[in-house]
C-alpha cells in the first residue's frame, strides 16, 4: 500500500493524496460522531442546536484545512513545496469554510444578543468576559475570511510562478499563518464561552 501511494505522488498527482487525506479525517470524525453521540445529545433541545452544530462543524473543518494550509504555507516560505496544487485547494476550501463559520456564527449572534441569552447573563454577572471572549472573538473572526480569500487568489492568479519569486512566497505565506493563528484565537475562545454559557 505504501509503494502505490508513493507512486501516486511521484506521479505528480499530489492532489488526489489530499483529497483521499481528508476524505479519511472526515469518515474518523464522523464515525466517532455517530458512534458516541446520539443526535438529540449532540444537538440538544435549545432552538438554535441545528445552527450552533453547523457552526461547529464548519469551524472544526476549518481548523483542520487552515492547519494543513499553514504547513504547506511554511513549505513554500521557504521554497520547499512540492504540493502547490494541494496548497491552492486547501486554501481555497479555508476560504470558504471561513465564509460559512463566519455565516452560522454571525446567524447565532442574534440568540446570544437575545434578551434572555448568553449576553445578558454576562454583562450582569461577569463584563470582562463578554467583552474579551464575545466581543473580541466574534471582529477576531472576520479577518479570518479576507486572509484566506487574498491567499487563495493570489496562488489561483498567479500559479506555480509564486514559487519563484520570494516575496510573493511570503506574502502568501504570512497571509495563512496570520489567517490561521486568528481562527485559532477564536476557535478557542468560541469553545471557552460554549462551555460557559452556550446559547
Amino acid at each position: 500500500m505504501r509503494t502505490v501511494f508513493g507512486e501516486l505522488y511521484q506521479k505528480e498527482k499530489p492532489g488526489l493524496m489530499l483529497g483521499m487525506a481528508t476524505i479519511a479525517a472526515v469518515l474518523v470524525i464522523a464515525l466517532v460522531v455517530a458512534i458516541t453521540g446520539p443526535v438529540n445529545a449532540l444537538l440538544g433541545e435549545s432552538a438554535w442546536a441545528a445552527v450552533s452544530a453547523i457552526h461547529g462543524m464548519t469551524s472544526l473543518l476549518f481548523v483542520i484545512a487552515a492547519t494543513m494550509a499553514l504547513y504547506l504555507a511554511w513549505r513554500l516560505h521557504w521554497g520547499k513545496l512540492k504540493a502547490f496544487q494541494d496548497l491552492k485547494i486547501l486554501t481555497t476550501i479555508a476560504a470558504v469554510l471561513a465564509a460559512a463559520t463566519i455565516t452560522f456564527g454571525n446567524w447565532i449572534y442574534i440568540a446570544y444578543r437575545a434578551p434572555t441569552g448568553p449576553r445578558t447573563y454576562f454583562l450582569e454577572n461577569s463584563p470582562d468576559i463578554h467583552a474579551v471572549f464575545f466581543e473580541f472573538k466574534e471582529f477576531a473572526a472576520l479577518f479570518t475570511l479576507p486572509l484566506f480569500v487574498v491567499a487563495a487568489w493570489a496562488l489561483w492568479n498567479y500559479g506555480p510562478k509564486i514559487l519563484e519569486n520570494k516575496e510573493q512566497r511570503a506574502a502568501v505565506s504570512v497571509m495563512i499563518a496570520l489567517g490561521w493563528m486568528f481562527l485559532m484565537i477564536v476557535f478557542m475562545l468560541g469553545a471557552a464561552i460554549t462551555k460557559l454559557r452556550g446559547v
